[in-house]
């Protein structure tokens, strides 16, 4: 058979340059567990057109934002001929929305799924729901990614660990589509991907490397004598290890992920964060000083959030020379318990997945309008990532790694300048929505005028 894999784009257009993009694992995952005899094609289409021609199954990855498009492309095969299934993050959390579009959905993981589907679909006999919830991680396949021309360079890839998060943190899903359970490969599985990969840089793609102290200090101790460079999603307590960070830094730690969330001490306090505000301020210093990158994940609309939160983030970031920083807006996922509770007080707006995308305000915040928490949103972006935001925290930069400083900047930068349209059509396109009365799931991808 002919397989087409496909990560639909986002309504948000995404500049992230091409040297600093990485191929999506999820994708190089479905191609190893795909039988030999089968013809795979993977296309992510932020970066690159899906191709002509006739194919007798599409298995497309949806995430809520790409939700919409992702229900497009389907009735778009299958209208030609070809069998969808849908599977990923918002399929697993929203199954029934998914099969209204597709000839089937996996929910769950693929491992120990994904082989039948196509078996299934090859003699003529798909099902409709396949169910796979937190297999054995001892089936994920070591994959190889190639270079696809104008898409990456073959020199940073992504690599798992672990699956599956203790925490229960109201806006993330991830323990119900993962599990509550940390499911660890092996060490040695482990390095073997990394050795596979043929990177110079890894990401690990785990919700927290950490977790396991003894688990963590077994990796590092076998990455360091393969000379790579490594970046991983941590909380701040593995920072402040003296001897688990410094075992980290000696196995090539390059940039670390922390969910800062925000600079409120009300708010860390909601958020159940066991270590206070100053806590990060010594991890940010303690990286800088060992050369790693910093990388805050900050989010406005908090229900103890006012106007003036923006001010206070960037006086913050400012102040600390952080060298980069996800804004989000507060996204109520389906899936989550924030979504539940804010449809419960009635404050979700509306179901256009398509907004659900980290930037867009889709709820009633508390201490101020959707519209004002657009504008400071895009007030802090524009003051943190203008020329001048970003000359004034380089020197902070220099003894770090000023060229990835330089390149993730330079592309927020482009991205911000290209938000105040996209909350000028989506305002504008709120307004008409708002008018019909309507409260269905919106499932159009087309970009409002």
């Amino acid at each position: 058979m002919r397989v087409l894999l496909i990560s639909p784009r986002s309504v948000f257009p995404d500049v992230t340059p091409g040297w600093l993009r990485i191929p999506q694992m999820s994708l190089a995952i479905l191609e190893a567990l795909t039988p030999p005899q089968h013809d795979v094609h993977i296309v992510e289409e932020e970066v690159e057109e899906i191709p002509d021609g006739d194919w007798d199954l599409v298995g497309i990855s949806v995430m809520t934002a790409t939700a919409p498009r992702a229900y497009e492309l389907s009735q778009r095969f299958r209208a030609r001929g070809a069998k969808v299934v849908l599977g990923g993050v918002h399929t697993t959390v929203l199954p029934d929305e998914g099969l209204q579009y597709a000839d089937a959905v996996v929910i769950g993981e693929a491992e120990g799924v994904w082989q039948k589907v196509v078996e299934d679909c090859q003699r003529g006999r798909l099902e409709r729901v396949y169910r796979n919830i937190a297999p054995d991680v001892s089936s994920v396949p070591i994959v190889t990614y190639k270079r696809r021309k104008r898409r990456f360079l073959p020199l940073v890839a992504p690599v798992v660990a672990s699956r599956g998060c203790p925490n229960n943190c109201e806006f993330c899903c991830v323990h119900r589509v993962y599990g509550r359970r940390v499911r660890r490969l092996s060490v040695e599985r482990v390095i073997a991907q990394v050795k596979a990969s043929r990177a110079n840089h890894i990401i690990f793609l785990d919700d927290n490397l950490g977790a396991s102290r003894r688990y963590a200090f077994e990796l590092f101790k076998r990455l360091r004598p393969l000379r790579v460079r490594w970046s991983a999603q941590v909380s701040v307590r593995f920072i402040l290890d003296d001897e688990l960070f410094h075992a980290a830094v000696k196995s090539g730690l390059l940039g670390l992920f922390v969910g800062v969330e925000s600079v409120d001490p009300v708010a860390l306090r909601r958020f159940k964060k066991s270590v206070p505000l100053e806590g990060y301020v010594k991890a940010i210093r303690r990286c800088r000083a060992a050369g790693v990158v910093f990388h805050a994940s900050l989010i406005f609309g908090l229900d103890e959030d006012k106007k003036d939160v923006f001010k206070k983030t960037l006086d913050f970031v400012m102040r600390h020379g952080l060298p980069s920083v996800s804004a989000n807006v507060l996204t109520p996922y389906p899936g989550t318990a924030l979504f539940d509770r804010l449809m419960r007080q009635g404050r979700i707006v509306h179901k256009n997945w398509a907004y659900y995308d980290h930037t867009t305000p889709v709820y009633r915040p508390a201490g101020m309008s959707m519209e004002e928490l657009a504008e400071g949103y895009l007030w802090f972006r524009k003051n943190l990532f203008s020329v001048g935001g970003i000359l004034h925290r380089l020197p902070a930069q220099l003894r770090v790694n000023p060229v990835v400083y330089l390149g993730m900047n330079v592309a927020y930068h482009k991205t911000t300048k290209l938000m105040q349209e996209h909350y000028r059509r989506y305002f504008a396109w709120l307004k008409r929505y708002q008018r019909s009365g309507s409260e269905e799931v919106v499932l159009s991808s087309s970009l409002p005028s």
